[in-house]
């Protein structure tokens, strides 16, 4: 008995470890972000008493300083966390810098933008693949111009 409470112990504190992760925060919100605002499928899809524990539950897990700067971006109208894609944030439509947009890509941690203070994440967007024609080249001839564009 004793070794089966070690390993459920062991489990909980793995699990409350992954709770913390920058991913895991991120999705957190994201979620709490689509649940708050009622747009989205999940928020369609759960009842009004299973939406509000929901959104408890986020709010539970996530650390107080990012809840913070949740709830008073909620009062200021704007969403908390929103994707980058194509180098530009979806909340201020501005661009960000290459270093910045190099730091997203590269980490999973939760950055913000520097223009409208929104928690950015970063979205790979799918790039058509490149089905250029090849362009002609005109080939010119070497040497001496023709007799006639001397005459003239």
């Amino acid at each position: 008995m004793d070794a089966c409470i070690k390993t459920e112990v062991a489990r909980l504190m793995h699990s409350c470890r992954s709770m913390t992760t920058p991913a895991h925060i991120t999705n957190s919100l994201k979620r709490l972000c689509e649940l708050e605002s009622g747009n989205g499928k999940l928020a369609e899809s759960l009842s009004k008493t299973e939406k509000q524990h929901e959104i408890t539950r986020l709010r539970s897990v996530l650390p107080t300083a990012i809840l913070g700067h949740h709830d008073r971006m909620l009062q200021r109208g704007k969403r908390s966390i929103v994707p980058v894609m194509d180098g530009i944030c979806s909340s201020c439509h501005l661009r960000l810098p290459i270093s910045h947009i190099s730091r997203l890509k590269c980490s999973q941690d939760l950055e913000v933008c520097d223009n409208c203070g929104a928690f950015i994440y970063f979205e790979p967007t799918e790039e058509p693949a490149a089905t250029l024609a090849p362009v002609p080249t005109v080939r010119r001839k070497k040497g001496r111009p023709a007799k006639a564009a001397l005459l003239a």
